[in-house]
């Protein structure tokens, strides 16, 4: 998956597997990672896994996700690091973006396994060599400053109060573009403060919709499962409007899920709606991709979630928005799946 301008990505091996997977991680690491972004090595960047959503998650929920990864059959499989892209490019594009999530305009994701399941020279490899030559090469270059020649003992602590001022001026700037270019994974960030950034966006129900204290209920509950499994990364305040463009469906826009009569599902029935979320189709009959709107995952919800979902979103305060009609696959369209995070209404991949 690449995001720029934070890298490229791919997904982790959640198996038992001890050497390139779980299988030495404890539940709490398992947990911590899930909900807080920090992993055993590092903290995980929010557009390589939107832990974001996930921080919502209840310990008793949290936990079972843990206990269920820990129990996948182990299949080896070696994933690469992620790669980024260079570091004056990436500070530079982060400093004309919102800070500190510092957002993407699309999201482009490639299928296949690029893992390595066999021995071999890792993929990753040119990324850290090169970033160590360069680390060399700053380093060799301050040591040839430090040991030019002084001819007089004022000229030698001239030099030195220069040497000492030319690495502070090196030092300093070179953390502050560190802290830039590793943003948002960055430890000293509390994941509440980055989670919040992104949710507190996440509507709560109208009160005025919900008629008894077991609709209250189940609103709350409805709203917890919109967050946890990520439909406010696509409806994001249930109005929808992002923009998907694949070859083999063509470009579609994430649907308006709100109240609103007119452009939402104001008008739907808990019925029809049930069958748009389980089944993929809409209340004129049309078929939803599954790439588009994952109803083959949401097949598998109990009845008590999804009605917790259903009332939830029938109390959503009605966003007006018209979404574009889906266009049929045309030459235009992006041959990698493609998710653009700011809107467009232009189709295609552009």
């Amino acid at each position: 998956m690449v995001a720029s301008p934070h890298g490229v990505y791919v997904t982790r091996n959640l198996t038992g597997d001890p050497a390139t997977g779980l299988g030495r991680r404890t539940e709490d690491q398992i947990i911590n990672a899930i909900r807080n972004g920090r992993a055993r090595d590092r903290v995980l960047n929010i557009w390589g896994m939107p832990w974001m959503f996930l921080h919502s998650l209840r310990d008793d929920d949290a936990r079972a996700i843990a206990r269920y990864l820990k129990s996948l059959p182990p299949i080896h499989n070696r994933i690469p690091s992620a790669l980024h892209y260079g570091g004056v490019e990436t500070i530079v594009a982060k400093l004309t973006s919102p800070l500190p999530a510092v957002s993407v305009t699309i999201l482009t994701y490639a299928d296949g396994n690029f893992g390595r399941q066999s021995g071999g020279l890792p993929r990753d490899l040119p990324q850290p060599v090169l970033m160590i030559l360069q680390w060399l090469v700053l380093i060799v270059g301050v040591i040839t400053f430090r040991r030019t020649p002084t001819q007089s003992r004022p000229r030698r602590l001239a030099f030195r109060a220069l040497s000492a001022l030319g690495v502070l001026g090196l030092v300093l700037p070179g953390l502050i573009g560190w802290a830039i270019y590793a943003l948002p994974a960055l430890r000293i960030i509390p994941p509440e403060q980055i989670a919040l950034g992104i949710t507190r966006g996440i509507p709560t129900a109208d009160p005025a919709a919900l008629k008894s204290p077991e609709q209250t209920a189940l609103a709350e509950r409805g709203r917890y499962l919109y967050t946890v499994a990520s439909c406010a990364f696509c409806h994001q305040d249930g109005g929808g409007g992002a923009k998907i463009s694949w070859a083999p469906f063509g470009t579609l826009w994430v649907r308006n899920i709100s109240s609103d009569p007119e452009t939402g599902i104001g008008k739907w029935s808990e019925a029809e709606i049930a069958r748009a979320i389980r089944s993929g189709i809409t209340r004129d009959g049309r078929v939803l991709h599954w790439q588009g709107m994952i109803w083959d995952h949401a097949s598998n919800w109990d009845e008590e979630v999804l009605r917790s979902l259903i009332v939830y979103l029938r109390a959503l305060p009605p966003v007006r928005r018209q979404i574009p009609p889906t266009r049929p696959p045309a030459p235009d369209d992006c041959a990698i799946y493609t998710f653009w995070v700011a809107r467009s209404g232009t189709p295609g991949c552009r």
